[in-house]
């Protein structure tokens, strides 16, 4: 991230905080809850299930370039583990004219929010909530009631038309302190169908990569390789580390697989049955 305008050795260790916070949060439990958020430099989500059984997604682009989410790279699980999808973006709150939409747009430094459409038995809660954008993976972190609320509340107050990365920063600071929410991650996708009428293998369908720890660049681990124990639904169950060796260097890997892989199930004459996979966490290395 670049602050234009600044040197960085002129910046007090306040602002240097202000960059680390804004490149993503720490570690969190994917639990359920009807409400998730995720908020970073560029981009704020808030995601919504109402009492009312209505779902709102709001989204709030501080970037520089319109970001676009498909309906259909917005992924999620119920308590018990069933994926569920939305089929559409209903309107966008002031008009109708998104009625049926595949896909929702918001240009640089705007707020929208938007209704979503749907055909699944609606859950109270949700876990696993995901935004696919670019390359980017987006994983919304649970909140609760009060929490929510005193984040969307937040949102009047943040400087949309701010020009500068430094002036965006501090803004956020300001309303969001210390607090972590969400966190998004390189990733791979691969299109594959969820459902089989035969005998099927289980399928990877989200892969990440994770940065690794700086002990494990020292030592020129770049993957890990697991085997894994998956449900009817295709949720892990247990990670065994392939090379035992490697466990104090492995902890990013196994969070990501344990909370964030996707996998589609194996299938025994049509139906669903817990499985084992074998699977590498490729690490990101950053360039220095």
């Amino acid at each position: 991230m670049k602050i234009r305008g600044f040197a960085w050795f002129l910046l007090p260790s306040f602002f240097l905080t202000v960059v680390v916070f804004l490149q993503g949060a720490s570690h969190f439990p994917p639990t359920v809850s009807p409400f998730h958020v995720y908020v970073d430099s560029e981009m704020l989500f808030a995601f919504e299930l109402t009492p009312t059984k209505e779902a709102f997604v709001e989204i709030i682009n501080l970037g520089e370039n319109r970001r676009c989410l498909s309906v259909e790279r917005i992924t999620m699980r119920t308590e018990e583990g069933k994926v569920i999808k939305f089929d559409s973006f209903l309107y966008d709150g002031n008009t109708s004219k998104l009625k049926g939409n595949p896909r929702a747009c918001v240009r640089q430094k705007t707020r929208r929010r938007f209704e979503l459409g749907y055909s699944f038995e609606f859950p109270e809660e949700v876990r696993k909530v995901v935004f696919l954008i670019g390359r980017q993976a987006f994983r919304l972190q649970p909140l609760s009631a009060s929490e929510y609320e005193s984040f969307v509340q937040n949102f009047e107050k943040i400087n949309i038309e701010g020009t500068s990365d430094y002036l965006k920063m501090f803004n956020l600071r300001v309303l969001y302190g210390n607090s972590f929410y969400g966190s998004k991650i390189r990733y791979r996708r691969v299109k594959a169908s969820r459902l089989s009428y035969g005998n099927r293998s289980p399928i990877t369908i989200l892969r990440t990569f994770p940065i690794p720890t700086k002990e494990a660049l020292k030592k020129g681990i770049t993957s890990v390789s697991v085997s894994l124990k998956l449900d009817e639904n295709g949720e892990v169950l247990k990670v065994v580390l392939k090379e035992p060796v490697k466990a104090r260097f492995a902890e990013p890997a196994l969070y990501e697989v344990r909370n964030w892989w996707d996998f589609a199930p194996g299938f025994k004459e049509g139906q669903p049955v817990p499985s084992e996979q074998k699977a590498t966490v490729v690490y990101r290395i950053l360039e220095q």
